[in-house]
């Protein structure tokens, strides 16, 4: 003889629902971190980005000043490299640099040029300061090139 009132084990609809809610709320949990890590991610890598790019600046602007004669041009903002066989030209504007034909993105706030310690507003340089804004604080760059004998003669016509 055959049972009629066999009963099947499940789940009723409220326990379903307990579940789905559950659910729900783990899922919009883990999608809030992951937009909270990505983020993150993404101010880090801007911050890098923005670090990388000073200090490409910071590396091409020693060797030009170790290499060769460095004048600068405050009615243009122009910082010339010249070296042997070439020359480097830097533009200085207020949102970017300009060196040749590369565009480093950052904030220029002040370009002090000097000579023998000097300030100087244009002519043959031995020391650059640049002061370059950053989200947080200012970034201070300072290159300079010892001078030699042939500095001095050379400037006071000997």
């Amino acid at each position: 003889m055959l049972k009629a009132n066999k009963k099947i084990k499940s789940f009723t609809l409220s326990e379903m629902m307990v579940v789905l809610v559950i659910s729900a709320i783990v899922i919009s949990l883990a999608i809030t971190v992951l937009n909270l890590v990505q983020q993150q991610i993404r101010s880090i890598n801007t911050s890098f980005e923005k670090n990388t790019e000073i200090r490409l600046l910071k590396r091409a602007l020693q060797h030009g000043f170790n290499t060769g004669e460095v004048s600068y041009n405050s009615k243009d903002s122009l910082l010339i490299c010249s070296h042997l066989n070439s020359s480097t030209i830097y533009e200085f504007h207020k949102n970017y640099v300009l060196r040749n034909n590369d565009t480093l993105h950052f904030e220029m706030e002040v370009i002090q040029p000097f000579v023998n310690g000097q300030p100087v507003v244009a002519g043959i340089v031995d020391a650059l300061t640049l002061t370059i804004s950053d989200e947080i604080k200012n970034k201070e760059l300072f290159f300079f090139k010892p001078n030699d004998a042939t500095f001095y003669m050379n400037n006071n016509g000997f």
